[in-house]
């Protein structure tokens, strides 16, 4: 009875371990492409109207094909932005440039949409900080 017990016991945790190892795999769908960002939250800290505050912004292709930004679009016309339209081959990095001009007193809370043609297409960058 013991032997059945622990026969029953080592097959449940040999299932378990089957289970996990199937969850953990990383699957990539459509293109292969895959984007990653150092930060997806930029503090420009305390600005006076007036400033102008270049930031720039880094991600890295960790998929296994070209990764391509297809367009960034920012959420009010006191930021600009520009990238590189080149595509970025797996393993390496890109950069976005975002100019913030500081136009009114108060917080600063932009949104800088990326949209590109990795798994992930739609990613959400936000800018923050306050103008005094």
């Amino acid at each position: 009875m013991k032997k059945l017990v622990a026969f029953v016991c080592m097959l449940c945790m040999g299932f378990g371990v089957a289970l996990q190892a199937q969850t953990t795999k990383t699957t990539y769908t459509g293109t292969g492409a895959e984007i990653e960002f150092e930060k997806k939250t930029v503090d420009f800290g305390t600005l006076k109207v007036g400033d102008v505050k270049v930031v720039t912004i880094t991600y890295k292709n960790i998929g296994k094909k070209p990764l391509i930004l297809d367009d960034v679009i920012s959420s009010c016309d006191c930021t600009e932005v520009e990238w590189s339209k080149a595509p970025v081959m797996p393993g390496k990095t890109g950069t976005i440039k975002a100019t913030y001009t500081a136009k009114n007193v108060g917080l600063i809370s932009k949104r800088l949409t990326v949209l590109s043609n990795a798994n992930t297409d739609r990613v959400i960058l936000q800018l923050k900080g306050e103008v005094k």
